[in-house]
Order: C-alpha cells, then structure tokens, then sequence
C-alpha cells in the first residue's frame, strides 16, 4: 500500500512537471512573438458603437488555459481513486483554468523583463499548486482531501475577486462586462457547489441563479461612486453569502442557524468594506 502511495505521487509530480514545462514554454515563446490583431467592424448596438479585438495577447490566455486544462484532464484521469469521485471530472478543470487565466492577464499586462520573469515563475507555482489541490480533492479518500477543499474554496474567492477586478478595471460597457463577469461567477459557483456532491442539474440550476444575483449587483454597482475595488470586493462577498447558502441547502443543513451566521457575517463584511472603502 505504501509502495502504491509512492508510485502515485512520482506519477502526479512527472505528469504535472510536464504540464508546467509546456504551459510555461508556450508562454515564453508568445513573448517574443509579436502577432497581429484582428479587429472587427463597429457594430451599433443599443445606440452605442460596438467593436471586437482578437489579438496575441487573447491567443496567448487562450492557448495557457487550453493546456492547462487539457493536462488537468488526463492527470485526473489517472486518479487511483477515480471510481469514489463525488462530482464530475470537468468541474475539477475550473479552478486550474481560471489561476491560468489570472496568470495569462498578469504576464499580459508586465510591463518590463524582471516584472515578466517574476510573474512567470509565480504564475507557475500558483498552476501548479492548483493543479495539486484538484488531484488530492478529487475524492474523499484521497490523502489530504479536507484540507485541499479548504484551500481551493478560499482559491476560489480569491479568483474571484482578482478575475472581477480585472474586469471592472477595463472599464468597458456594460455589454461586455455584464456576460464576462457572468461566467466568471457561474464557473466559480459550479466548483463551489459540485463540492457538495449534489447532483450535477441541481449545481447548474442553482449555479446559473448565484451568477443571474450577482450579475445584476454589478450592473446597479456600475452607477455608484465607488472604487474598483469596492465593486469587486462586494461582488466577491455576495458569491460567498449565496454560495455558502446554498452548499448548506444541497447537504440538507439549512436552518436559521445557519441563516444568521451567515447573514451576520455578511453583514459585517458589508459595513467593513463601506467603511474602509478601499
């Protein structure tokens, strides 16, 4: 049993090696690739002019995210423990996709060699550690299974938070903005709650509402005075206040217990955040 357990974590760490070496590659390539943009024609819609950019920089999060998950899938594939899974394979790809597509967006946006390296070696580690964290939470048996959870549900918020300021800080229209964070909060709600063990329907239905909510909470924040980091920070509490409501409700231990300490606590992050305003 302990020879197997050795063997298993050699074929995690060789097969993981591999996706950080090609991701990482593919990266460092893309910066000396210059690629040219395609832009399509202006559209009016509602009243406003409309226009949509392909670029390298898009291929470049596109191409990361791709291998990343991809790679994900076929390590996990590989899981010793494959038959006590408790969701589906494809929820495991979220997390590791969207810490790539924060990488991607950071590299994008370094402006010099030395700020490039640094957020390409940390960029790595940070794949990396995600990608670990979905093999071992894959299933309840596997070692360290409580404490992987943990940390990809406070991964999760975080993604959250920093995918949403990115969003809101490229100031574009509603029309835009509004879809993206959209599927940013239905990714993060479905690996939220697929943790749950529900059924797969029941994680996209209440998944889908959890992201409707808080769409429509940055649409009515996108007319108040407030900091881009306000916006996100409120948007990140309110996917917590319903996500965490609703795991509770597909284990069957929704009460008002549970009601007030979770209203309580939002409440309290909600007058913190007003108050500091950051």
């Amino acid at each position: 049993m302990f020879m197997q357990g050795e063997e298993t974590q050699h074929t995690e760490r060789d097969r993981l090696s591999v996706i950080l070496a090609v991701t990482l590659a593919s990266a460092t390539l893309f910066r000396f690739i210059e690629l040219p943009t395609l832009i399509w024609g202006v559209r009016h819609i509602l009243g406003s002019p409309l226009q949509l950019a392909f670029g390298g920089n898009w291929l470049l999060a596109l191409l990361m995210v791709g291998l990343v998950a991809t790679g994900t899938f076929s390590l996990i594939q590989g899981h010793p423990h494959r038959e006590t899974q408790e969701r589906l394979l494809i929820f495991s790809l979220i997390n590791p996709a969207l810490g790539t597509l924060l990488a991607s967006l950071l590299l994008i946006r370094a402006a010099s060699w030395p700020v490039w390296l640094v957020t390409l070696l940390v960029g790595g580690v940070l794949i990396g550690l995600l990608i670990h964290l979905n093999y071992r939470a894959f299933s309840s048996e596997s070692p360290g299974y409580t404490s992987a959870r943990t940390l990809l549900n406070i991964a999760d918020y975080l993604l959250g938070f920093a995918l949403t300021s990115v969003i809101l800080q490229a100031q574009e229209r509603a029309l835009i903005t509004g879809p993206a964070i959209f599927l940013l909060i239905t990714l993060l709600a479905f690996d939220l709650l697929s943790a749950s063990g529900a059924d797969w329907p029941m994680v996209l239905l209440f998944g889908g509402i959890i992201a409707l909510l808080v769409s429509e909470m940055a649409w009515v924040l996108g007319y108040w005075p407030i900091s881009t980091w306000t916006a996100a920070t409120m948007l990140t509490l309110e996917l917590y206040l319903l996500s965490g409501l609703s795991y509770q409700y597909l284990l069957g231990r929704l009460t008002r217990k549970v009601l007030l300490e979770f209203g309580i606590v939002a409440m309290l992050m909600f007058v913190l955040v007003l108050w500091i305003r950051p």
